[in-house]
Formats: structure tokens, C-alpha cells, sequence
């Protein structure tokens, strides 16, 4: 990344991505668009005005740009994991925002969710590390959940928590899946990122306090965009 003068009088540098940069940045607005399956390297190259020698002077395969981009996602999924784990008390506030955190980077990476059956036939290679950031994020959830029943936000039964943490991470994960095949939805919107994020707070509110469901209703009426 390159940083040139600011000549317009602005408050600080124009910031002139580099190319590499670019590269992304167009691919993830393309696959979220149309899915990477239906991009090609050759529509890439001219979304960011290169050759595609160039582009493979980066990046040699479309593979290798899925696995850019979900190291970007995992980066950022770490990040959220961390300001999570800074949630101190019975802040029910901050662990609805959580939630909505979560989703919004969803959002931001959705070709990720909807598109997760092909993009592991185009980049087997995701598998794994897609493996490694579920068990990170569940265990960091479990987490959550015994600070939130030591504040008194939540009560779970024992027996009840292994199932709950897998159902709200399989609903997190393919609710896009599941519009695209079972309601033909093929291009999501902020209205169906915000049906996801319902759909996982319905598993979560028969376990809160009152309090924690209060809070979790007012995050949900927030419009999602």
C-alpha cells in the first residue's frame, strides 16, 4: 500500500492501494456479486484495470484468491473474538452486539456463507482452515455463555449447551445455504442477513433473563444495512 500527498485539503493522505490490494478488493465485491464460481479471472483483471499476467503475478490460481480472502475473514473474526472476550459483567448489551458483530461480518463476506459447497470443490484447500475458525469461534462462544450464566444472563442446562453451541453455529453458518435452496434466494440483502441473525436469536432467547432478551430485541429492531 502506497500513501500520496493529500492536494485537496482534506484532513489527512489519500491512501493509493496497491495492487495486490485492489486485486482483493475487487474479487470479494465480485464474488459476493455473482458467486466465484461465475467470475473469471479474466472479468478480475479488468475489474482492477490489469492484465491477466499480472493478476497471476499475485495470484496464480482462483483458489488462491479464496484463500485470501478467507484469511481476511479470519483475521477479522479474530479481531471480534477479542473484543468479545474484553465483555466484562452483565453487559447483555455488549454480548447482543456481539451477535450483530458477527453477522455484519457475514455480510461483508457473504459469498463465504452462501457459497460454501462450491467454494470447497473450487478451493479444497479451505477446508481446514475453515475447521480450525468454526472451533475457535464455538469455543469462544462457550465462553461468552459461562460469563453470561455467572452474571445471571443466561441459564443452560449442562446437557443442553453442547446442542445449543452446535445448532446456533449450523444456522450461523448455512442459513444463506438454506434460502438459496429452499426459498430460491439466490441474491441476499441486508433483510435476509437480518433473517439469519433472527433465526439464531430464537435459539438463544428461551435461555435468557429478562434483561438479556430485552436488549436482544431492541439489537434486533435495528435495521440491518
Amino acid at each position: 500500500m502506497s500513501v500520496a500527498e493529500n492536494k485537496g485539503g482534506g484532513p489527512g493522505p489519500v491512501v493509493r492501494l496497491g495492487t495486490r490490494e485492489r486485486i482483493l478488493v475487487a474479487t470479494l465485491a465480485l464474488f459476493n456479486q455473482k458467486g466465484p464460481e461465475a467470475v473469471t479471472t479474466a472479468e478480475i483483471a479488468k475489474a482492477v484495470h490489469i492484465n491477466q499476467g499480472n493478476l497471476y503475478y499475485h495470484f496464480r490460481t482462483k483458489e488462491s484468491l479464496v484463500l485470501a480472502l478467507f484469511a481476511r475473514f479470519e483475521a477479522d473474526a479474530l479481531m471480534l473474538v477479542k473484543e468479545a472476550d474484553a465483555v466484562q459483567g452483565a453487559d447483555s448489551k455488549a454480548y447482543a452486539g456481539f451477535l450483530r458483530k458477527w453477522f455484519s461480518l457475514v455480510w461483508t463476506h457473504r459469498f463465504l456463507f452462501r457459497d460454501i459447497p462450491g467454494l470447497l470443490a473450487t478451493a479444497p484447500a479451505l477446508r481446514a482452515p475453515i475447521l480450525m475458525v468454526s472451533g475457535g469461534m464455538r469455543l469462544s462462544v462457550d465462553v461468552i455463555f459461562q460469563r453470561m450464566e455467572d452474571a445471571g444472563l443466561i441459564s443452560v442446562a449442562d446437557e443442553d449447551r453442547k446442542p445449543l453451541l452446535t445448532n446456533m453455529w449450523i444456522v450461523s453458518t448455512y442459513w444463506a445455504v438454506y434460502l438459496g435452496l429452499q426459498e430460491g434466494v439466490h441474491e441476499l440483502g441486508p433483510q435476509h442477513v437480518h433473517w439469519g441473525l433472527s433465526q439464531v436469536s430464537g435459539l438463544l432467547r428461551p435461555y435468557l433473563s429478562d434483561e438479556a432478551k430485552a436488549d436482544l430485541d431492541a439489537m434486533l429492531s435495528e435495521p440491518f444495512a
